[in-house]
């Protein structure tokens, strides 16, 4: 069965895509079968990302309004072997996507995959309570600034109303003279196990062709690390984590 985790912020624009799509390359290269999901539909991005807008014929709500089956809607990366996406819908009324049938699609795809992670809409709305629902782990996402952090202080407490078995901190775009990501982590009471630097090299590769990955070593070894705690980590002991 896959673990199921959903990349949530409360703001956006902190790189939550960025976070979502990076974890998922970097799991698939160890050889793990991952798919990834963006269910802000009708705002989705995850896509544009990954760089996959173009080869998208069918999406989440075909599926779920039965005009196509899973593995038709299904993009596998052009690079990647085992990495997956189910593309979510540009054009569509959001609120008739249930949380319900989001979870069916979810329970289907587990069966098949190590890893299902879901983008989450930003804000604390409809979207995002339908996202964690059918998911059993989150990751918060922040960026050291106070009205980012504070945003997560608000999303955690919310989290908390859910059975999920961990909640973990990634602080993104850290760079110095910001809050410091361990003093992030003891403000929220939240097990740090991403820090991701500032790096002109990927913002410039996001702002010119929408696609998240670079090759800017000290980038690719913060997502590294990030895979790592994500695959070793038990959210509720205090261990170390690498960064």
């Amino acid at each position: 069965m896959a673990r199921k985790i959903v990349i949530t912020s409360g703001k956006g624009g902190v790189g939550k895509s960025t976070v979502c799509f990076n974890l998922g390359v970097q799991l698939a290269k160890t050889g793990a079968r991952v798919v990834m999901l963006d269910v802000d539909v009708g705002l989705n991005n995850l896509d544009i990302v990954s760089g996959i807008q173009q080869k998208v014929v069918f999406d989440i709500v075909d599926v779920i309004e039965g005009r196509a089956g899973l593995h038709q809607a299904l993009i596998n990366d052009a690079q990647v072997l085992d990495l997956y996406y189910l593309p979510s819908c540009h054009t569509y009324n959001t609120g008739k996507v249930s949380a319900k049938d989001l979870q069916n699609v979810v329970q289907e795809l587990s069966s098949s995959f190590d890893y299902i992670l879901i983008d989450c809409p930003a804000g604390i709305d409809f979207g995002f309570h339908r996202a964690v629902f059918c998911c059993s782990e989150a990751l918060i996402v922040t960026t050291p600034h106070i009205s980012s952090v504070a945003d997560a202080d608000k999303v955690a407490t919310l989290l908390c109303h859910y059975n999920l078995d961990g909640v973990g901190l990634v602080v993104n775009r850290v760079k110095p003279k910001l809050l410091a990501p361990q003093d992030i982590s003891n403000a929220l009471k939240l097990k740090l196990i991403g820090v991701i630097p500032e790096s002109d090299a990927l913002n410039i590769m996001a702002s010119q062709s929408g696609v998240g990955l670079c090759a800017d070593l000290k980038i690719n070894k913060a997502f590294k690390n990030l895979r790592d705690n994500v695959f070793y980590a038990d959210y509720r002991l205090n261990q170390q984590i690498k960064y």
